[in-house]
């Protein structure tokens, strides 16, 4: 029997291949009809990957995890790049210039952003007249309040670069044939692994390379994998792994169930607040004494009981502010009013 090939020891070659052709030709079909009938072309459907983890992510990251890709998604003679830069942005030109790299279509700084930009219209312009943003690693935490929520919404958020480095033709390529795993705080991230203009043996060998690091960067690896699908922008998902469902080890339940060697309570709740009830101790009675005390020979749950309350409290303060006022206006005569003590008496008045 022959051995069935896997994908980083867990997924099957043969899954992934039948889900890839599958979702090609249903999603090629789909935009094929909707051609038709659309006056205006449809923008680019990706494949994507779609990873649930059993457990959360307690952090939410601003910086995106590299990907590797066989085939890149973006192509600059296509599709154009724009690079975010510190000020001044003409230093960053010139160094664009002298390590020759002509795949970079514009570049923008943060001061230009946030005055030639500033209007929502120029910014969706911005958004639509690029395929790719990068971005210097160093404003990276700017970009969100700037740019926008279109820019998350159209899937397009700035990939960080770092522009301080010797080989930076190298970095800016690597960055644009990579794809990115955005963490979130959620159970379900996806990641773009390819284009529908792509063949599916081109989306299988993305596939291929880039699940192996997308788990890698998952918290706990595969023992926090539940499953994984594979989807376009628009269509259900296609399962191409899933864990097991019971509670062995690396299964979906694996440390959640309760075991049946763990203690057991003795007792229920009721049982519980029965005898605390039971062990609380009786106020005992006050002996009877000699003097005419009022509260001599009485038990001392009957003097609580007799205790002033917070309402009559107030009420007696009241009525003793009232009688010291009454105390204070007699002792010292009418008081005068600011407004009299101002004006004085008027003149031809005694």
């Amino acid at each position: 029997m022959a051995k069935t090939e896997l994908i980083d020891s867990h997924v099957s070659v043969k899954q992934c291949t039948k889900a890839v052709h599958a979702l090609h030709a249903y999603a090629s079909q789909k935009q094929k009809e909707q051609e038709e009938n659309d006056l205006l072309p449809s923008n680019e459907l990706y494949v994507w990957l779609q990873i649930t983890v059993k457990r959360m992510h307690p952090e939410h990251k601003i910086k995106p995890f590299k990907i590797p890709l066989k085939h890149p998604l973006v192509d600059p003679r296509v599709s154009p790049v724009c690079l975010i830069t510190k000020d001044p942005q003409r230093e960053y030109k010139d160094l664009l210039e002298s390590h020759n790299i002509k795949f970079i279509s514009r570049v923008v700084g943060i001061t230009k952003l946030k005055g030639k930009f500033k209007s929502y219209e120029a910014r969706r312009m911005l958004l639509k007249e690029n395929g790719m943003f990068l971005a210097d690693d160093r404003v990276i935490p700017l970009l969100p309040g700037l740019l926008g929520k279109k820019w998350f919404d159209a899937k397009k958020q700035p990939i960080p670069v770092c522009l301080t480095r010797k080989d930076l033709k190298g970095e800016l390529e690597r960055a644009i044939e990579s794809t990115y795993m955005h963490q979130n705080r959620g159970t379900c991230t996806s990641v773009k692994i390819g284009l529908l203009s792509h063949s599916p043996e081109k989306i299988l060998d993305n596939l291929k390379i880039s699940l192996p690091a997308v788990v890698k960067n998952i918290k706990g690896n595969w023992d926090n994998v539940q499953s994984l699908q594979i989807k376009t922008n628009s269509s259900i998902s296609l399962p191409i792994w899933t864990c097991e469902l019971g509670d062995a080890n690396g299964g979906r339940w694996d440390g959640m169930v309760k075991s049946e060697d763990a203690p057991v309570e003795s007792g229920s709740d009721g049982d519980s607040d029965s005898n605390e009830m039971d062990s609380e101790e009786h106020v005992p009675e006050v002996p009877a004494s000699k003097g005419k005390s009022k509260s001599a020979g009485k038990p001392l749950n009957e003097n609580f009981e007799t205790s002033v309350t917070p309402k009559e409290v107030k009420q007696k303060r009241s009525a003793e502010g009232g009688e010291k006022k009454k105390a204070k206006i007699v002792k010292g005569g009418p008081a005068k009013s600011a407004k009299g003590a101002l004006i004085g008496k008027k003149p031809g008045r005694p």
